[in-house]
């Protein structure tokens, strides 16, 4: 074999590997075999998930799933914390400015209503309390407040006169404010409240609910509405913030009436002819406290503000109760049951804007 064939066939092993393997070719094989193309195909066929990695993804999963399981303990004593108050521990009190008093005598830095003291401010004044630990409470100028009962699960306040406003996160039912001749009870929601002393003005609803109740009827105020307030007499029929002013008298004609009115009658036409379909819960309140206003044009009006919910006379004679029910679910409102979801009642609030609510917001 001549030096030009010797060399020739050296290199086969290049070609198609039949030659003499050269060390420094075994050499670069070695470290370049994981990129070659046949351990490509060999990575294709390969498990996607390696016993490693898969040991990586559950102790992630794992540790995630104790993180939430952590947040979730310290939620729940959190809540739990929240909600505990011994019985007769005074609140904090806290003046904003002008004469604040508590009994008479000029509050201090630090201090407190107990059971049985009456707050109250003078002109241009204001003052904050912290509820039980279960939202704040704050008064405008011109109030008196008395602490009536407080304690795990039950708190409640007289505003004897004046505007509260009251920030509440807790289950229905357990803050309440005492006005003369009735009970406004938060349903877990923020609210304004502008009486006199005898416990005539508005209840605003900022938001979830709220429930006023007096021995005549309850009635359900859902938030961004208003109910006038009159002392002993039943209270009035909710209404939008937004209604027009033509609305809002002609439903103050009806509920000084207490809805003794013709189905048929002017108060009613003037009502319907103003309405608009964010009034539709002013209908629904007075459907469903004076059934008899359906054998007018209300019903119609009704059906017409709520088309999306099936509406006939034969459903209304067969089942009034589901009839109410089916609109009463259709309206763009939170579910009482699910006063929770109104967490941001649980955050704190800007001075700012509760003491402009305080001077504008409650205004009628």
């Amino acid at each position: 074999m001549n030096d030009h064939d010797r060399m020739q066939h050296d290199d086969d092993y290049l070609w198609d590997r039949s030659g003499p393997v050269d060390a420094d070719i075994a050499r670069l094989e070695r470290l370049l075999r994981g990129y070659g193309h046949a351990d490509a195909r060999r990575r294709a066929r390969a498990p996607l998930h390696r016993p490693g990695r898969m040991r990586r993804s559950w102790g992630i999963a794992l540790a995630a799933a104790a993180v939430l399981a952590c947040c979730a303990v310290a939620i729940g004593l959190w809540y739990r914390q929240r909600l505990q108050w011994e019985a007769g521990r005074p609140w904090q009190v806290v003046a904003q400015g002008g004469d604040v008093r508590i009994d008479g005598r000029g509050v201090t830095p630090r201090a407190q209503l107990g059971i049985g003291g009456v707050l109250e401010t003078g002109d241009d004044a204001a003052a904050r309390l912290s509820a039980a630990g279960i939202g704040d409470i704050a008064l405008g100028e011109g109030s008196r407040l008395r602490l009536v009962e407080t304690r795990t699960g039950r708190h409640r306040v007289q505003l004897q006169q004046g505007r509260l406003w009251a920030r509440v996160w807790a289950p229905p039912g357990q803050f309440g404010v005492g006005l003369h001749g009735m009970d406004v009870l938060d349903l877990g929601c923020e609210f304004l409240v502008d009486a006199d002393a005898r416990g005539n003005g508005t209840l605003t609803v900022l938001s979830g609910w709220v429930q006023v109740d007096n021995l005549w009827r309850e009635v359900l105020v859902p938030q961004d509405t208003r109910v006038r307030l009159r002392g002993a007499r039943l209270a009035g029929t909710p209404y939008d913030i937004r209604a027009s002013a033509g609305f809002v008298a002609a439903l103050d004609a009806i509920d000084a009436r207490d809805g003794q009115v013709p189905a048929e009658g002017v108060e009613v036409r003037r009502l319907i002819a103003s309405s608009r379909p964010r009034d539709a819960i002013s209908l629904l309140s007075l459907l469903q406290a004076y059934p008899w206003l359906a054998d007018g044009p209300m019903f119609e009006r009704m059906a017409q503000l709520l088309p999306e919910v099936p509406a006939s006379r034969a459903a209304w004679a067969a089942n009034r109760e589901a009839q109410l029910d089916a609109w009463r679910h259709a309206l763009p409102y939170p579910r009482i049951k699910q006063w929770w979801t109104q967490w941001p009642d649980a955050l704190p609030l800007r001075n700012r804007k509760m003491e402009a609510w305080l001077r504008d917001a409650a205004r009628g």
